[in-house]
């Protein structure tokens, strides 16, 4: 137990340093990066909401480009945080030795850890709130509730920042990410609902599909920018918050043993 709270020591002034740092250093190629993640969500929308939507009218009562709009928006923060804790944090930890050079300063390997999960956060957020923006002269956002998407964005987020921090506190080969976004996040991916609802599915795969995070992410967001929102809109929520607790001190004491040996 000491151990697992352990995971949770840092100094949010710490963090916020180590948040500002990245944010200084990605300002430059942010808009760089965000295009393609636009460019993509952007071609599922259009291909998949107004292409096949054209041929499937409505999904559980509304137009299926209703439907899959928010999923492709909660897929985008997703994909964004996730990339800024696997690839671009495993080239600061092995590569360029950023973290090693930041934690012989007053910062803890928490503090540097934290601050990662803020930055990945803050640009998952960033991605989702754009393409919210994109969403509007579609006619694709129906209520003032879509306003709580980019609080939500960020709890995502934050979500996915440490599930993709802690498989990178895992290993030490950068083609590790291959069998992480194949068998992990491509599955999610497709089977999140984002595409289809899996209430008719065999019980199952059901169970499988709410195993998984980005399902409920993308049942909240589709909720708030329906207007549909209730007591099940919170529980997805919580589902988040849930799994971000469990898996926030994990990455922080992995990589203690790693930096600090």
């Amino acid at each position: 137990m000491i151990g697992f709270a352990a995971g949770y020591r840092f100094s949010p002034r710490g963090a916020a340093r180590m948040w500002h740092r990245n944010a200084t250093v990605a300002r430059k190629t942010l808009l760089i990066s965000l295009v393609p993640r636009f460019i993509e969500g952007l071609a599922y929308l259009l291909v998949m909401g107004f292409g096949l939507g054209a041929y499937l009218a409505s999904v559980r009562g509304i137009d299926y480009v209703d439907f899959i709009a928010p999923g492709v928006a909660a897929s985008t923060v997703m994909f964004g945080a996730i990339l800024e804790t696997t690839y671009n944090a495993f080239v600061r930890i092995h590569v360029r030795r950023v973290f090693g050079a930041v934690v012989t300063t007053p910062l803890s390997v928490g503090d540097v850890v934290v601050g990662e999960y803020l930055w990945a956060a803050t640009r998952g957020t960033i991605y989702g709130l754009v393409f919210l923006i994109v969403m509007l002269p579609f006619g694709l956002v129906h209520s003032v509730w879509a306003l709580a998407a980019i609080p939500l964005f960020a709890v995502g987020g934050l979500c996915f920042a440490t599930l993709g921090m802690a498989y990178t506190a895992l290993v030490s080969n950068i083609e590790h990410f291959n069998i992480f976004f194949t068998a992990i996040l491509t599955p999610m991916f497709l089977f999140g609902g984002v595409f289809f609802p899996f209430d008719e599915l065999p019980g199952w795969a059901q169970v499988v599909g709410w195993m998984l995070p980005l399902s409920h992410f993308v049942e909240a967001t589709r909720d708030l920018t329906l207007g549909e929102v209730g007591f099940a809109t919170g529980g997805h929520v919580l589902v988040l918050v849930a799994l971000t607790a469990l898996l926030f001190p994990f990455a922080p004491r992995r990589l203690a043993r790693i930096l600090l040996r």
